[in-house]
């Protein structure tokens, strides 16, 4: 059997439900990234709203494969402050939006039970890692030691994965504010990654 519970979602990459979520219909029950910059939330009553909106400076539509295929992609939500995790892919110059792309991981703060966005912070910003279509940043998950685990795809360049002076080609363990823990099987206490 298949239950619709949200429609009139644009180009939805990836969903995260809330650990805990409270009792009222209203209170959020999951979120959904969509492709084109904007996180939704859906509420226990299937209400569909926007958490945050806007979140790429640059004109992702194109093709399908090729240019249309970079944007927000992965979500999760820390079962313990109940903020939200997100991975997109950014324009390095936002003066020349096509240009250059790299990965960006973001946490979001809310100031109303989940409802919306109140604060977006870039925990990781990872400059000169040029991303491709589909071989982007992507999915997000907190593990049971509490750690980020971030997929980043390895940018249409497979020699990346072999490099331990790149973050592309990996999945990335780092702790919730984006530090790399010092137990990482690669980390590097001369530059802190």
């Amino acid at each position: 059997e298949i239950d619709v519970v949200a429609n009139g979602l644009q180009l939805p990459t990836n969903i995260a439900f809330v650990p805990n979520p409270g009792p009222l219909p209203s209170d959020p029950y999951f979120y959904v990234t969509e492709l084109y910059g904007v996180i939704k939330v859906v509420s226990r009553d299937f209400t569909v709203s926007n958490y945050a909106t806007g979140l790429l400076n640059f004109d992702p539509t194109g093709f399908f494969p090729g240019s249309g295929e970079q944007g927000l992609t992965g979500i999760v939500v820390d079962p313990t402050t109940g903020d939200v995790f997100a991975t997109r892919v950014t324009a390095t110059n936002p003066a020349n939006p096509n240009g250059a792309h790299h990965p960006q991981v973001l946490r979001f703060t809310s100031n109303d039970g989940g409802r919306t966005a109140a604060t977006t912070t870039v925990i990781r910003d990872m400059i000169g890692e040029s991303q491709g279509q589909s071989h982007q940043i992507s999915n997000l998950t907190i593990g049971p030691d509490g750690k980020l685990y971030v997929h980043n795809g390895d940018g249409f360049d497979a020699a990346t994965a072999q490099n331990l002076d790149s973050y592309r080609g990996k999945v990335l363990r780092m702790n919730l504010d984006g530090t790399a823990p010092t137990d990482n099987p690669f980390y590097s206490a001369a530059n802190g990654i």
